[in-house]
This record gives structure tokens, sequence and C-alpha cells, in this order.
């Protein structure tokens, strides 16, 4: 049975995928009007995009709604908390206490602000993320079951006695008739291919019938290529574009087959100029870029984060910067990235706002000279 454009945004949000979930839930605005469960869940979404301007007008308009969501309620008192305005936050998080007197953040919370609520400390927690803790809960994300199960599946494999010839084009064969219906537009999805409803302007690309069912096909061509960047950039200008929510709701779906790849793995490897004169195209994809490390900055939560001069590599002569990266680690990376030497991050694309953010997973440095070759 097909998601709701809700219940996709919501499914978007527990895997962590919220400038996703934004578009899903702004090509739908007009059908969830006067839903309170709508703004609650734009809100949470706009909330941890960094966004909470945003975050805290979507929260207003759920309210004229209903007062009761609990949501609701923790998501504007961390937007006080936030602003500094201590005194509201407080006054939310009680009535947070009064719909659910268990409510573990709020109770976090208020022990918080009673023992160093000073705004400089506050301040602080929304530098290092740590004010996330006192976020509405995201709930378990999906991916981890999903990773739990891909990795007991591979273990499977290798302490079997059997030697299994897999695929070279893939590191987890996908049966060949799910890539048929993943990557394959029905008669009835193709009759209703096009939002005609909606005016053109409202999205990044418009597309004809013929060409959402060729973005498919190029999308599987890519993917049993192992192409996946590739196949990731035709599944987005799907998203982005006038198609159904049907059949974006598809394409979300044969994202779930994608994999990350290594340094050696990856293919179409897009340039920072490239991405940059058109972000959206390129959301998820994975990236390798070189250049010098500036501004890095080490969490108490073990995190890590830096801003990368994209192809400024004095000791090759490459002095022209190309633009500049944020990069974020969830973990530091060890050994620690020498500043004084170019780097290589792979890392998946991502946006903040309109910055390209580059979600570290791997970094390469050479331990002797100042080249990386």
């Amino acid at each position: 049975m097909a998601r709701s454009s809700l219940d996709t945004a919501k499914y978007l949000i527990k895997r962590r995928r919220f400038e996703m979930a934004l578009r899903f839930l702004d090509t739908c605005e007009e059908d969830y009007e006067g839903v309170a469960d709508y703004y609650v869940t734009y809100g949470i979404a706009y909330l941890y995009s960094g966004v909470a301007g945003k975050a805290s007008e979507m929260f207003r308009k759920a309210r004229e709604i209903s007062v009761t969501n609990i949501n609701l309620l923790l998501g504007q008192a961390v937007v006080f908390l936030g602003r500094g305005e201590i005194t509201r936050a407080v006054q939310y998080y009680l009535e947070v206490l009064d719909h659910d007197p268990n409510n573990a953040i709020a109770k976090k919370a208020l022990d918080f602000i009673r023992i160093d609520g000073e705004y400089e400390t506050v301040v602080k927690m929304k530098e290092t993320g740590e004010i996330k803790k006192f976020y509405p809960p995201l709930g378990f994300n999906p991916n981890v079951i999903r990773n739990v199960i891909v990795t007991g599946l591979l273990l499977g494999v290798l302490c079997s006695v059997f030697v299994v010839v897999m695929p070279k084009a893939r590191k987890v064969p996908v049966a060949k008739n799910t890539i048929e219906q993943k990557f394959s537009l029905s008669e009835d999805e193709l009759l209703n291919a096009v939002q005609l409803d909606v005016e053109d302007g409202e999205f990044n690309v418009t597309m004809t019938t013929k060409e959402i069912q060729m973005a498919f096909s190029d999308a599987k061509k890519y993917f049993v290529a192992s192409r996946d960047n590739a196949c990731q950039v035709e599944l987005n200008r799907i998203v982005n574009s006038n198609a159904s929510i049907h059949i974006k709701q598809k394409a979300q779906s044969v994202m779930d087959l994608l994999q990350e790849p290594t340094f050696d793995s990856l293919k179409d490897n897009y340039s920072y100029s490239q991405v940059a004169s058109n972000p959206v195209n390129y959301l998820d994809c994975y990236a390798i870029w070189d250049g010098m490390v500036t501004n890095s900055v080490f969490y108490e939560d073990g995190s890590w984060k830096c801003d990368l001069l994209v192809d400024y590599i004095p000791s090759e002569n490459k002095n022209f910067q190309v633009g500049l990266c944020h990069v974020v680690f969830d973990r530091a990376p060890e050994p620690s990235v020498d500043e004084t030497k170019p780097v290589r991050f792979l890392g998946k694309i991502t946006l903040s706002g309109n910055d390209i953010v580059l979600s570290g997973r791997a970094v390469y440095q050479q331990l002797k000279g100042t080249n990386l070759k």
C-alpha cells in the first residue's frame, strides 16, 4: 500500500533525510492545510535542518489548531531555549509534563535549565549541536535495521562453507525481478505521471511523461553498472520535478538500494563546481574532494568539523580555490587531520540552508611529504 505524502515525509525524517522530507512536505502543503500533524512534522524537519525560524513558524501554525501535541510543545520549547527565552521554554516544558508526566526530554531540559541554564551555555550547545538532545525525538532510524540485516547476510555468506560467485556489478546483489519492479513504471503510473494541477514554477525540473520514463530507465542502467552516483542524480531529478507523488515515492524507494562507496569504488565523482551549479541534483551523492583544511573544531560529543578550501593545494601549485565546503564527521578522524598538509575527503553531499556540506566518511593524507600523490 502506497504511503501518503505526510507518511513519506515522516519516514524520511526518521531516516534523517531532512532536506528530502522538506521537499515532499512543500509539494503537498495545500492538501494538508489545517492539519496540525502536517505543520508539526514540517516544523521538526526544519528544526533538524537548522532553520529554527521556519520551524517556529510551522509550530505556531500547528498550535492554532492543537495545543496538546507533545512533539509540538517540545519543538516550541527548544526554539525558545535556543533564543535564550528561558522563562517561556520552562513554561512549555512544564506544559509537556502536564500531558506526559514521565517525558524524559522535558525532565532533562528542566534539569539543565535549573543547573546551568545561562544563555552563554545555550549558545555553546547550539554551536556544538548538543542542543539537539532536547529536540522532539525522531524514533528509531530504519536504516539501522536495514544495515543490521545486510551485515547479518554478509556475515552469513562469509561463514558459509559454500563458495558463491558474486556478480561483479554489485557487492550486495539485488534480484532481477526486484530491479525490474523498482525501475519500471506501471501503465497507471505513466497515465498519471505528471502533476497537472501544480504550476511548473514550483519545481526545479519540469519533465514530460517520456522524460520521467527515460530517467527511470537511465537510473536502472547506472544501477546495474554500479554507478550509484549517476543513478542518484537521475532519481533526484525525478523527486525535484513535476512528477506525481506516487512516482516520487517510487524514486525514493529506489534510493534505498544505493550503497556507500569507498575511495577505490566511487564512480562518477562530481566536482565541487558541478555540485555548486545545482546542489539539489547531487544531494546524497558521494564526492571525493581535495584541498586544505581550515577552521577545524573538535566537539565534546566526539564529532569534528572543518572548512575545506576545495582544490587549494599550494604544494602542488593548485593555488586557485574553487570553493569552500563545510565538512562534518560524526566521529573525529583518527589520526587527526593535519591542517598543514593537503587532504582528501570522501563524503556524502548534503545541504545546510544554501551551504554545501560534505558528511565525512573517510580521509586520506600522506604521512610524509606535502602532497596527495
